[in-house]
C-alpha cells in the first residue's frame, strides 16, 4: 500500500501532517494520538511519528499520559486563559517600548503586509492558513524590539495560540473575521499614534479570545 507520506525528510513531513491535523480538528482535543495506527495510516515506521510526536509535546499541543500514551491537549479555562495573558503581557510591552524608542515606522509597514496576507487567506476561506498566520500579525511588534530571546520566547507560543484559536473560534470563519476586524483596528489606531487606545483595543482582542 502506497504511503501518503514521501519518504523524504519524513519527521518533518509527519510532523506538519499531525500538527495540521490537531489544528484543523481532524485530532480532536484530548483524543488518543495512536503510534501505530498513524504508521499503517503513512505507510510509514514508528520512528518518525515517535520524533514527531515528542516535537509536538514540547510545543505543548500534544501531553504523555504515563501508561496511557500520548494524547491531544485538552486544556481548562483557566489555563487558556493564562496563556493568552502572557502573550497580552509580551506584546504590549513590545508595543510601548517600539512607540516610545521611535520604531514604529519601521514595525507598521510589516504589520500591514501581515494584515493583508490575513486578509487573502479569509477571502479564500482558507481557515487552517489563517490561524496558522494570525500570530505572525503581533510578532511584528515583537520583533520591532530587537531582541532575538524575546522573538524565540513569543514563538515559543505560536503552536499553543493556533491550538487555542481553534479552542474559542472553533475554526468558524465568522468568528474569525472578527478577529481579522479586531487586528485591522489595532493597526489604525498605531498609525494615528494613539498608544493608550491602541493598548486598550490590545486588550479586548485578547480578553474577548478567553473561556468564559
Amino acid at each position: 500500500m502506497q504511503g501518503l507520506i514521501k519518504k523524504v525528510n519524513l519527521r518533518d513531513q509527519v510532523y506538519e501532517y499531525i500538527k495540521a491535523g490537531i489544528l484543523s480538528q481532524e485530532f480532536k482535543r484530548g483524543e488518543n494520538i495512536n503510534l501505530d495506527v498513524l504508521s499503517r495510516k503513512l505507510g510509514v515506521s514508528n520512528t518518525p511519528i515517535r520524533e514527531s510526536i515528542n516535537l509536538l509535546v514540547k510545543e505543548g499541543l500534544i501531553e504523555y499520559r504515563q501508561n496511557n500514551g500520548f494524547f491531544v491537549i485538552s486544556p481548562d479555562r483557566e489555563t487558556v486563559n493564562e496563556i493568552l495573558q502572557v502573550v497580552f503581557f509580551m506584546v504590549v510591552a513590545a508595543y510601548r517600548f517600539c512607540f516610545r524608542n521611535g520604531f514604529m515606522d519601521s514595525v507598521l509597514p510589516k504589520m500591514e503586509e501581515r494584515l493583508q496576507k490575513q486578509r487573502e487567506l479569509l477571502e479564500k476561506g482558507d481557515v487552517l492558513g489563517y490561524n496558522e498566520t494570525t500570530y505572525l500579525f503581533e510578532r511584528c511588534i515583537i520583533e520591532g524590539v530587537g531582541n532575538k530571546m524575546l522573538v524565540s520566547e513569543y514563538d515559543g507560543k505560536q503552536a499553543l495560540l493556533g491550538f487555542i484559536s481553534t479552542y474559542y473560534s472553533d475554526n468558524d470563519l465568522a468568528e474569525l473575521k472578527k478577529v481579522f476586524t479586531q487586528h485591522e483596528e489595532i493597526l489604525n489606531l498605531m498609525k494615528q499614534q494613539k498608544l493608550e487606545e491602541a493598548v486598550l483595543k490590545m486588550r479586548e482582542h485578547y480578553y474577548k479570545k478567553q473561556i468564559k
